[in-house]
This record gives C-alpha cells, structure tokens and sequence, in this order.
C-alpha cells in the first residue's frame, strides 16, 4: 500500500518527522518496506519572473528573457519557446541544476549571447508526456511566490511511504484506514472529512432500481446518479494524486472512483447510464449466463458460480472484478451511474484466480470491505464528479441493503490479557486503547469488558484478537520478557503417537531416513497408486494449490518414489527412506487413515563400509518383520501372493491378521517404473498402522526360561513352484502349538533332480514341552504325524 504524507495528513495531523512514524508504523504490525522522496529531482527549478523579451540577434526562432527569482540582479537566458510575455511566472532552472533524466543545466553561449540557466517546459520537469507539452515552457499562476520551488508550489514535493499491509488487514489498504492506525498509534485526533454535496434534479430513485437475488454474495449495494458529466482529462491535483500512489490517469469519471478506492478503501464503478438495456440493476449468479466481454475487450466464460452485475439478462460487470465493455463510460458519456458495493471475499477471490483478473479493486473485496462505508464513498466520488466534471447529482442513494450484520460483542477479562501479554495495564487504558481503534467498549459482570468491533476490522471476532490490538497499540517494547505460569501436569501420550515414534525410532536405527511429503497428487498418480483402500475414490480437492496435483493422495509409496527420483537425479548411489502420514480416500464421504511406508534402493555408502549394495525382497522383508516384531504381532501376521497394481505379479506379498489386508512389499511392476522414471529396481512397502494397532497386546506377558530342551528336526517337500511356503508354516504351527515351538522356512530349491515346475521347500521344527524333555520316540511320533498332516492337508509330497 502506497501512502503519500501530504495525503494522509488531511486525515490525521500530526507532526512528527518520517523517521519515528515509520518505526510506529513497523512495531505496530504495518512495515514500512520503502520510504520515497518525491519531486527530489526538481528541486533546483525555482519560480522566476519574466521582465522583459527580446528576439535573439543571431537567430530567429530564439528569444532572449530577462528573469529574476527574488532581490538579486535578473539574468539573461536564451529560450527558444515564444509562449510567453513579460510578467509571466516562470519554472528557471539556473546553471549546475540537474533535470529528470540526469540533465545537467550549464551556463552557456548560444549563437554569441550568454544564457546564465534554462526555462523548463512541464516535459522537461516530468510532468507531461505529450508532444504539446514540450513546444513551450512551463507558465505558472501569477500568485506563485518568486524564488519558491516549483515542486513544493505544484505539490509535486512529498513523501511516499511502500506499507506491507498483512492479508487480515483489509481496513489498512487506503489512506483512511492507514490514518486510523496513526491515530491510534500517535495519540493523534483523526479527522472526519466530508465533501460537500448538492442535489439537484429528479431523483435517482425514479431513473433506477436495484436488487440483490444473492445476499450471500452482495449483502450490500447502492448506486448514485450524476447527470451532465463532462468526460475528459482529470485536473493536474488529480492526475498528481493518482501518480503519487502508483496509478494511470484515464479520464476525470475513472480517476475520481481510483481516488476514492485508494482514499478510503471501497472500490467503485462508473457505468454509462444511457448505455443499460433496462433502468435497473441486479445482482446474481451467473448460472446459465456463459459469456462476458469485460473492459479490456476479451470475452470470457463464466462459470456459474461467479457473481454478476446485470441490467435485465444482460451482464454489465464481473462483481469486484472488472466491468463489462458495453457499459464503460466513453468520451461521449453524460450521465454516470456509480456503484459500491460489498461482496463476500471468498467469492470474489475464486472468480479473480479462475479468471486471473487481479486488479486493485478485486484485492481489495478479496479482503473484506467496511460494509458501513459503502454510501459515505458513493457521496464522496459523487461530490468530486460535481467538482471536476461539472455533474449534477440526483438526489438520493438507491440502495439495496438487504439485513445488516449484527455486530458481535466480545468478552475481555482484564486479567486474562495482562497474563497473556505479561505486565501490568489498568482497565481504564485498555478502554482507550480500544476506543482509539474505533471499537464499542461497556462494562461487563466480574470485572470484564464488551467490546464491539468496528465494522471496518472484520479480524477482530476473538478475545486474544483484543489482547493483540492493546499489546500492539500499546507496544510489546513496553512487556519485559517473562515465562508464564503453567502447572505441571502428567500426561499419557496417546497410543497411535507413541507407536509412531517407537516407529520412526526403529526405522532410523536400521539405516532409514525419514521423509516428509507433500499430501497431493495427481489422477494419473492416484490410479497407480490406489493405496491399500482399493474400494474408494480420490478425494478432489476444491482449490487445488497447482493444476498438476487436484486430488488428495491415496497411497504414501509416490512420495518415496519422487524422493528417490530427485537423489538419483542428483547422483546418490542408493536410498534408504520411510514416511508416516495420512493418506485418504472416500467411500460414501471422506476417509482418512495413518499409514506407514519405505522403500529401499540400494543401501547407500557408509563410512567405513565400501560402496552401495543392492537389496532384494529379503531386505524389505526383513525391515517390515523388524517392525512387526517391535509391535508383537510378527506371529499373528500372514504372508501370502500379491497380483495387485502397482506391484510386479511374483514378487511382491500382501501381509493380513485374520481377513484384514494390512499391508504390502515388494517391487513395482515394470510399467509403472517406467512411468515413474524409474529405471532401476526399488523395493517398497506400505503398512496400515491403524488397522495393525487392535492386534497389539495391550500387556507383554513374561515367561521364564525354559527348563526342558528342545528337540530340532528338519522336513521337506516337494510341491508346485506357485506354491506358497507360508502355508506350510502356518499349518504346522497349528498343528500341535503346544509342542511345537517354532518353524522356519531354510531353503528353497529348484533345478535337478527336482523336476520341472516343482520345487524343494525345507524347514526346521523346534518341539518343546514345558514340564519334561521329549525323549526321541515322541519326537519321532510327532515328526510322523506332522509328515501326515501336510500329506492330508497341503497335498505336498515329503523328500527324504
């Protein structure tokens, strides 16, 4: 926001010197990011009098000028305009002043007379552009005092100020509300200005009507009718005005609503009045309504939900956005129908980002609006077309209003914002502080205030919204830094959050690297990467942050898999990486669930150990059996063949407890590596945390050691190569599971002699009783009946 002194003086006086404002400004929230001198470039050009003009004897399209800018002796200058006479003001730059552009004025001899300086044109001192502009020098008012600077004598002199106002801060985007903060800050008495304004004729009433069929989206508009408007270019003040803070001049109708909106923060439209279709305006949804041709000549589409301003069907304007072409005001326009209004900030934030239409006016619906300003704006621009387009102002605002906001109050307890800013502050000052910020303040029950915000600071709806406003207005510098009070109090740490860390303990001890991602993705990523809730869809997102990632993510494995991208891209040799993180999903609404994922692509180089090795399913195997054992259900889950995407059909394994699917590992298929840019192998696994949580002991019962030996046997089989060797472990610890103690899987064997599309699984059975030592012939009985069952149950066929 760019505020000029001489401009926000008119609102509050005050007296203090740039340096100290800008650091009120800073320590209360507003930063003052740049502060620029204006006119410094001129400020050697002085007002002088012409006393005398004379042709120049050498040439004739030279004159010679007499001139003197105050009781020292006239000079001579050599000027080769012819628009002026003796007695004339004069802008006189004298000899080592330096123009805009870095012209450095010299003295000189022209065509054999001296010229002691220069006569400037309004081109030469920056103030046109116009080729017109340049053909004489600049001629000032007879009242412009001799020897002043022309820059201070035009207004051309003053200080900018560059504000870095925050986005909850809507009410500080104009001079007013920036003059509101100086007050409250400074101490300063904040004057209300008012423009006089005279009506005249029929009343506005009878040339238009207005209505609102969407209160949500305009909860407040009002129009003003001003006849015999004078189309043309704004006067130098305006035009100055205008530039000072960053804006074009266009003509005095545009540039009367630009300063208005910069003055006091509610934007304006001017439309042609004679140009309607009908004397009414609406305002409505698009809805059906398709196209629009806006005020820079493109034709857009509208999307339904886009808020209109319309003259029966027809629409004039993109509401808080940009006005329609067909109702602009032109050079031939006379009577002008003005619009302020307040439109709700998200809807004009959707429709400004779909149609990237930013403009000054849209930042600021964007950020809310004083809806109490609407018609004081109306009458101030009303006022200023009377005054430099010779309008005649209607009598009365038409207006459609239709509920107004019920201003909430707020409770502050006293006590509760000295604990939380950390000093002393009395009842009585923190009134004040609050009535300088424009807020109703009434005595409360128990020592407390009702405070009622002021319709311009839309931020304020809480308590520690108040408490913000007195630490801020009355300086934090003020507070000493002092620790709060907080009892002590023991807690117990949720069960999924402890879980998680001994989780991520785990992990990081065995090598991983922790990575954090980002929850979006795209269609295309989310239909490779379904996740473990195959039976859902995507979760669309209604304001995706890029075009590329519109839906919510389903699975954590793309995450990984970008990350390893990206480190091999830059030259890592292998990855080793897990993630912990919501992933998410809808089946009749949205769902949303903990899963815990890793991948492994090589082990990397560690000091001391040679170069990256390459992993296989045994590492990630071994990495999730590592997990499972750390949460005491490594017995309860069961391995059995993955086929699904986006895993490679033989070597990938879903993991279940009972019929429930809680997790994944393998290696991705080819296709999808491909499509991943994958070109080396990587193995993964995800994991459904919540779901594993329930099969977690709640207790861990402890055993003695044991007393008796075990008795260890081998056994092996012969079965198909799509055979499974889990269910051999499985069935076998089902058998006799008060004897058999353990089974483990030790080789698998393929090739001669075994026959083609057979294979050789063995295993070794640890048998223990608990209250005496087997003797062999009960083992031998046991190891029978075991060859028994798998005959019976697996149909394997025992090797000897």
């Amino acid at each position: 926001m760019k505020v000029l002194l001489s401009w926000l003086r008119e609102f509050v006086p005050i007296d203090i010197d740039t340096a100290a404002l800008c650091e009120k400004l800073s320590l209360g929230g507003l930063a003052v990011d740049a502060v620029e001198e204006l006119g410094a470039e001129i400020r050697g050009v002085v007002v002088g009098e012409l006393l005398s003009t004379a042709p120049h004897p050498q040439a004739d399209r030279l004159t010679l000028c007499e001139v003197r800018t105050g009781p020292e002796p006239a000079v001579r200058v050599v000027c080769g305009a012819r628009n002026m006479t003796a007695g004339d003001r004069v802008a006189y730059a004298s000899p080592g002043t330096i123009l805009p552009g870095g012209k450095r004025i010299e003295a000189a001899t022209i065509r054999g007379v001296a010229s002691a300086g220069m006569l400037c044109s309004a081109a030469e001192l920056g103030l046109a552009e116009a080729a017109e502009a340049a053909e004489g020098i600049l001629i000032l008012d007879g009242e412009a005092p001799l020897g002043a600077r022309v820059g201070a004598y035009l207004g051309l002199e003053d200080t900018r100020l560059d504000i870095d106002v925050t986005p909850n801060r809507g009410d500080c985007l104009s001079i007013l509300g920036i003059a509101r903060e100086v007050a409250a800050l400074t101490g300063a008495k904040l004057l209300r200005t008012r423009s006089p304004l005279r009506e005249r004729g029929a009343p506005a009433a009878a040339a238009i009507a207005l209505r609102i069929d969407d209160a949500a989206g305009c909860p407040r508009y009002a129009a003003r009718l001003v006849r015999g408007v004078r189309v043309g270019p704004s006067p130098a003040w305006l035009v100055r005005r205008l530039e000072g803070v960053g804006l074009r001049a266009i003509n005095n109708v545009v540039d009367v609503t630009n300063l208005v909106m910069i003055e006091r923060g509610q934007p304006l439209h001017a439309f042609d009045y004679d140009r309607l279709a009908r004397p009414e305006i609406a305002v409505r949804r698009a809805g059906a309504t398709a196209l629009l041709r806006t005020l820079d000549d493109v034709e857009r589409r509208l999307a339904p939900e886009d808020l209109l301003i319309t003259t029966g069907d027809a629409p004039i304007a993109l509401a808080g956005v940009m006005g329609g072409a067909d109702s602009e005001v032109r050079a031939e326009t006379t009577t002008v129908l003005l619009e302020s209004a307040c439109f709700d900030p998200s809807s004009i934030r959707r429709t400004a980002r779909r149609t990237e239409l930013r403009s000054e006016a849209s930042y600021r619906f964007e950020r809310g609006v004083d809806i109490d300003g609407v018609p004081t704006a109306l009458d101030r621009a009303a006022a200023l077309l009377e005054q430099v387009a010779d309008g005649v102002v209607a009598p009365g605002i038409v207006e459609a209003y239709p509920a107004s906001p019920a201003s909430t109050a707020i409770h502050l307890r006293p006590k509760r914002a000295e604990e939380l800013l950390g000093g002393t502050i009395s009842r009585g000052e923190m009134t004040a502080t609050l009535k300088a910020l424009g807020a109703g303040v009434a005595a409360a029950p128990q020592g407390a205030l009702l405070v009622t915000a002021p319709s311009w600071r839309r931020d304020l709806t809480r308590e520690i919204d108040l408490v913000e406003e007195i630490g801020r207005v009355l300086g934090y510098e003020r507070f000493s830094a002092t620790m709060p009070a907080a009892p002590l109090e023991s807690g117990v740490m949720p069960e999924r959050l402890r879980r998680e860390r001994e989780q991520k303990g785990l992990f990081t001890g065995m090598g991983f690297y922790e990575a954090v991602t980002l929850s979006f993705a795209s269609t295309r990523v989310n239909v490779l990467f379904p996740g473990l809730a195959l039976d859902g869809d995507a979760v669309a997102l209604a304001n995706p942050m890029t075009r590329d990632e519109p839906e919510m993510r389903r699975s954590l494995l793309p995450g990984l898999l970008a990350t390893w991208r990206t480190n091999r891209n830059q030259g890592a040799a292998g990855l080793m990486a897990f993630s912990i993180g919501r992933v998410f999903w809808q089946t009749g609404g949205p769902q949303e669930a903990w899963r815990l994922a890793g991948i492994l692509a090589g082990v990397p180089p560690r000091l001391g150990l040679g170069a990256a090795r390459p992993v296989d399913f045994a590492d990630a195997k071994g990495a999730v059996e590592a997990m499972l054992d750390q949460l005491r259900v490594l017995d309860r889950v069961a391995w059995g063949r993955c086929e699904a995407a986006p895993f490679h059909p033989g070597k990938a394994a879903t993991l279940r407890c009972g019929e429930q699917l809680i997790g994944v590992v393998g290696t991705l298929h080819p296709e999808t590596a491909f499509e991943m840019e994958l070109d080396g192998a990587c193995w993964v696994f995800e994991i459904d945390i919540e779901k594993l949580l329930p099969y977690c002991p709640q207790q861990l019962v402890f055993t003695g050691l044991p007393r008796f030996p075990a008795v260890v046997r081998d056994i092996a089989v012969l079965v198909d190569e799509a055979f499974a060797a889990e269910q051999v472990v499985q069935c076998v610890r089902q058998w006799q599971p008060t004897l058999v103690e353990d089974v483990a899987l030790f080789d698998a064997y393929t090739g001669a002699p075994i026959p083609p599309g057979r294979k050789s699984l063995a295993y070794t059975i640890a048998y223990r009783a608990v209250d005496r030592t087997l003797t062999d012939d009960e083992v031998n009985a046991l190891q029978d009946g075991l060859r028994a069952m798998l005959t019976r149950e697996l149909g394997v066929t025992l090797r000897e």
